[in-house]
């Protein structure tokens, strides 16, 4: 790289919302630029709470060795990678996820309560030259994101050794789709909407009300100027049978910058990881829920769901899906509160138990008023002649008496 990049580029760099390619262009660039080093951590330390997490971060990861196949002094059998638990206050329980730099476990904490524990492995990333991604979303996550009933709430982030970990809400049992939040099942799978779409369709009432939650969570992200850039139905848990958005790994500030970051069957067509790119796959994951998969006609929903609800218009749902999950992002809805109300544009009111208790109204047309004086006058006419007569004969008698 001859140039060096601009501000807006080495913000876009530590926020992780390059791509992957221009990333791994840059790096080598900022760690032998003198001036774009300096404005980097200038950047950096332009927020306190940033700047204490990433100390902490450089600070236990130039002291771990990267060789090292252990982390510090725990006692406890070693993980499936040979290193040794040696995570204060949290005993592990079962595995339920592993990537390349990172592993997921179910934890007890020191009151008996069971979390979900994900732990950053800085060793393996620094020595695969990666950047942690994770700890940048945890900043953005943790500062910025108040607490919501449909996104994960993460409890607690810290630094052991080599090792970022952080504590979050625990999925429910897949098996027996209970809390496990005291008691932990023998056989114990986190139950994702992944497994639940593998089971088969999900009516259309439910699957949109899921999604309408899922998306009232997503646009709490977006209010905050957040894109979550991983959504798909592995990273969708229920806890206490509520659909949350979990695995914040990949989220960072909303950028209109195209990025490989993501998973492709998500990632909308024109690369865009932003606000659109998070409605692209809502929109994905709202037609998985109704078709059980692809079956080839994404993003149209099959003609025979058109009256297959009598709560929702599901032709104009179908409408809603393909402009979410159109390939140009200047034709998706512009942020998950957008899509929110053409969801529920779709929703088909009743109003016949509105007036159910109401008397029907009669057709028949309203009689004029009579005028009460009418009779009266009417009698007084057929009157006269008998009174005129009585009054002659009163007049004559008067005369000759």
């Amino acid at each position: 790289m001859s140039t060096c990049p601009d501000i807006d580029v080495l913000r876009e760099f530590e926020a992780g919302a390059l791509s992957d390619e221009r990333a791994d262009v840059i790096t080598p660039h900022v760690s032998g630029c003198q001036e774009c080093g300096s404005l980097l951590e200038r950047l950096r330390n332009d927020d306190l709470d940033s700047r204490v997490l990433r100390g902490a971060l450089r600070d236990q990861s130039m002291q771990a060795d990267p060789a090292a196949s252990t982390i510090g002094l725990g006692t406890s059998a070693p993980d499936q990678s040979g290193r040794v638990w040696d995570i204060p206050d949290y005993e592990r329980v079962r595995l339920c996820g592993s990537g390349a730099f990172g592993t997921v476990w179910a934890v007890r904490d020191r009151v008996g309560m069971h979390r979900a524990l994900k732990t950053i492995d800085l060793s393996r990333l620094r020595a695969a030259q990666a950047r942690c991604r994770e700890s940048t979303a945890l900043e953005a996550y943790c500062r910025r994101v108040q607490r919501h009933p449909n996104l994960i709430q993460i409890f607690h982030v810290g630094v052991q050794a080599s090792v970022l970990y952080y504590t979050m809400e625990l999925a429910d049992d897949d098996a027996t789709r209970t809390c496990v939040r005291d008691r932990l099942p023998e056989t114990y799978r986190p139950l994702t909407l992944q497994r639940v779409i593998a089971k088969g369709p999900t009516s259309p009432d439910t699957a949109i009300e899921v999604v309408l939650r899922l998306l009232r969570g997503l646009a709490r992200l977006h209010d905050m100027g957040l894109a979550h850039r991983d959504i798909k139905p592995a990273n969708i848990v229920f806890v206490d049978r509520q659909p949350k958005l979990a695995d914040i790994g990949m989220i960072t500030s909303n950028t209109a910058t195209p990025s490989q970051v993501g998973t492709p069957d998500y990632m909308p067509p024109d690369g865009r990881m932003d606000e659109t790119g998070d409605v692209y796959a809502m929109g994905r994951v709202l037609y998985e829920m109704l078709v059980s998969g692809d079956r080839g006609t994404f993003p149209k929903l099959p003609g025979d769901f058109a009256g297959s609800s009598s709560n929702w218009n599901m032709a104009r749902l179908g409408k809603v899906i393909e402009k979410a999950c159109a390939p140009d992002g200047s034709d998706r809805y512009e942020s998950a509160d957008r899509m929110v109300e053409a969801v529920e544009s779709c929703r088909e009111l009743s109003y016949e138990s509105l007036f159910s208790d109401l008397e029907p109204m009669s057709t028949a047309p309203a009689r004029p008023q009579a005028n009460p004086y009418v009779p009266v006058m009417v009698a007084a006419i057929h009157a006269a002649p008998w009174i005129i007569g009585a009054l002659a004969v009163l007049v004559l008698v008067s005369k000759y008496l």
